[in-house]
């Protein structure tokens, strides 16, 4: 009889570096949630005048753990900090903490920075560096049963097609450590970062190929796996239909447009972008985490284990098709945020002058009219700085927005429904709805009530009011339009015709 995911993982310890981060926080919820594990150790650097136990009180309350908090709150008794950092030798742990370490028999290595604009020497010691120090420590772990390596879907971005397999690296993790060592003066270093990642858009992207080549090199030391999800969104419906788990990245995104401050996107019109929604992506890493140690049951494999996944193949809309959608089924409205600028709604374009100015037009002068009556009232500025980081953050991301990555989809992805249909780990419906548009409509609409409850803070009770403020804003914006327009015709009229 085949063993399930909640035997495989019943009773264990277990081990994740990167657990404050988004995809740590999911998979340590849905571990707790719907695994009945012994213990989960998380590695959690100081920071910000708190310490690591501080940061796990602090991480026990986060938003995420909701469902569990009132189904099992006893399961969150199961998560210990240990202090450390992955950018320090043996990841900082102390000889105290390694005790309490050595039954971990599951290490999820999820420690990463995502920042695209990273510098390159805080890439390489974080995304490089720190993998090598946790697969240093996991060589002490007697009872390992597997490493899991979470790494990105596109680590590859040259490749037109991503398949579930190690990719040669054009260079070589280890020169690459030791030129950071070697060379002290950033300014020569981030000189070299243009002439390094030729081929990737970002430093983000060069590290995580980097760190692939080095978990590669561990293959027949250790039990590794390389798990890579594409761009993690939103829940579909675990724990919560349409939860929203951060305002960063993509997320971060579509909560400004809600808030009226995002109202232009530079994009392909037939660009995919593959994306992963969270619980899609922890079930499937969960599940391929089992896949690997069965593999090294068998003995070292010849080749790395890599599973992926990716909407490529199950999801047909574009994203521009997904973001329209939700303009024209007026979901913004439904979900009306009370922390809004100006009315929600975006304009998505190929044509870089439109683009340029629409960023100007609709973004940049409201944000200077603002500022300004800002600081006639003795305030700080505050909408120009968040226009010139959104601006910065879609340029950093326009490699992405142009390209589109093939791929065969989620891998074993027949075997994964059929072995987990009617379990906690179920995804049938996830992936044999998700053509429809009544499901894209739904999730759609969720995802907007989790950002507005999750991330905003908005209680449910002010929603008509926001709907009200919008409406206004709408007719105010309405007459302006109006005006606007009577003023260029009569300019026009008194110019050219009169």
């Amino acid at each position: 009889m085949t063993q399930t995911l909640a035997d495989f993982y019943e009773d264990s310890e277990i081990f994740v570096t990167g657990g404050s981060g988004v995809v740590g926080k999911a998979l340590i919820e849905k571990l707790l949630r719907s695994c009945n594990v012994k213990r989960i150790y998380v590695l959690l650097r100081p920071r910000r005048q708190l310490n690591a136990e501080q940061r796990l009180v602090k991480l026990r309350n986060a938003k995420v753990f909701q469902v569990l908090r009132l189904k099992k709150p006893q399961e969150l008794d199961k998560l210990f900090a240990i202090p450390g950092d992955v950018s320090e030798p043996g990841l900082g742990i102390d000889d105290k903490h390694r005790q309490l370490l050595e039954n971990v028999s599951l290490l999820f290595h999820c420690a990463a920075t995502v920042r695209f604009d990273e510098p390159l020497r805080v890439a390489l010691q974080l995304n490089v560096g720190g993998t090598l120090e946790a697969l240093r420590f996991a060589e002490s772990l007697q009872q390992l049963r597997i490493f899991v390596h979470v790494s990105t879907f596109f680590s590859n971005p040259y490749l037109e097609c991503v398949e579930p397999k190690c990719y040669s690296s054009p260079m070589d993790w280890r020169m690459c450590l030791r030129m950071l060592h070697e060379i002290k003066d950033d300014n020569i270093l981030d000189t070299l970062t243009r002439k390094l990642i030729v081929g990737f858009p970002n430093t983000y992207t060069f590290t995580k190929n980097l760190a692939e080549s080095l978990i590669n090199d561990y293959r027949t030391r250790l039990p590794v796996i390389v798990y890579r999800p594409s761009i993690v969104l939103f829940a579909v419906s675990d724990p919560l239909p349409g939860y929203a788990p951060s305002l960063m990245g993509a997320m971060g995104l579509f909560s400004l447009v809600g808030a009226g401050l995002l109202k232009t996107v530079y994009i392909g019109r037939d660009v995919h972008l593959d994306i992963t929604p969270q619980d899609m992506g922890i079930k499937g890493m969960i599940y391929y985490t089992k896949c690997g140690y069965d593999a090294y049951v068998q003995g070292a494999p010849k080749e790395l284990l890599v599973y992926q996944t990716s909407s490529r193949n199950h999801i047909p809309f574009t994203f521009r098709r997904m973001a329209t959608h939700m303009d024209e089924m007026n979901l913004w409205y439904s979900g009306a945020f009370l922390k809004n600028l100006w009315v929600p709604g975006c304009h998505y374009t190929d044509n870089r002058f439109v683009y340029k100015f629409l960023v100007f037009t609709k973004q940049l002068l409201p944000a200077l009219f603002v500022d300004l009556l800002l600081r006639l009232c003795g305030r700080r500025p505050a909408i120009m700085p968040i226009m010139r980081k959104l601006y910065h953050t879609l340029e950093v991301m326009k490699p992405f927005m142009f390209n589109n990555y093939d791929s065969p989809g989620a891998t074993d992805l027949t075997r994964m429904l059929e072995q987990n249909r009617g379990t906690e780990f179920d995804l049938f419906d996830e992936y044999e709805y998700a053509h429809r548009t009544d499901r894209l409509t739904s999730a759609c609409s969720n995802m907007i009530q989790s950002i507005r409850h999750d991330l905003l803070n908005e209680d449910p009770r002010t929603l008509p009011r926001a709907k009200l403020l919008i409406r206004i804003k709408k007719a105010i914006y309405n007459v302006i339009r109006f005006y606007v327009l009577y003023k260029l015709l009569s300019w026009l009229w008194y110019r050219f015709l009169a």
